[in-house]
């Protein structure tokens, strides 16, 4: 019996590390520009590897644990709290180190997506311990591919940060 949703889960995996292939685009974008990276650059390209294999894991795990012959209900209550806790640990941590990175505070519309994140993890967390959502393919499917929109979404902030902070020093150096 093939676990409900397995399908959608693998179609996520696939485009989720399509996600983290893309990503390292802006280590090329960067270089192409010349120059190195800075610690944030580097932060923000592993920082899409990190979300996008999460997502990856999060999607292989269910599949995987139904080649055992689990109960349904217990494979999504352990993914779920599986899932949950990698995505916590780097939501509430990402404000920290892309301060220790960039050296200024963590901008507003970035806190708001580390309190989405924050929020998908807490929701499969209740999920796992049955409070509120029911473990089932469909509220997890749905938190792993909100969390890889919310990763597309802040690759294409990061995208317009890095190419203003390129364009700003290709007009320092032009006025000079």
């Amino acid at each position: 019996m093939e676990l409900p949703g397995t399908a959608y889960l693998y179609t996520l995996a696939t485009l989720a590390v399509t996600f983290v292939g893309f990503s390292v685009l802006i280590i090329m974008l960067r270089q192409a520009f010349g120059g190195g990276l800075s610690p944030l650059e580097i932060l923000i390209t592993r920082i899409f590897i990190q979300l996008g294999f999460i997502v990856v894991a999060g999607s292989i795990l269910p599949p995987l644990l139904a080649l055992f012959g689990w109960p349904v209900s217990r494979i999504w209550r352990l993914c779920s709290l599986v899932t949950s806790i990698p995505a916590f640990i780097f939501a509430v941590t990402y404000p920290s180190r892309r301060r220790v990175a960039s050296g200024v505070s963590t901008p507003i519309a970035i806190w708001a997506d580390v309190i989405v994140l924050t929020l998908i993890s807490i929701m499969l967390f209740f999920s796992a311990l049955g409070l509120g959502v029911e473990a089932g393919p469909g509220p997890y499917a749905a938190s792993l591919t909100f969390m890889l929109f919310l990763a597309g979404y802040a690759y294409l902030q990061a995208l317009k940060m890095l190419l203003r902070v390129h364009l700003d020093a290709t007009e320092e150096k032009r006025r000079a």
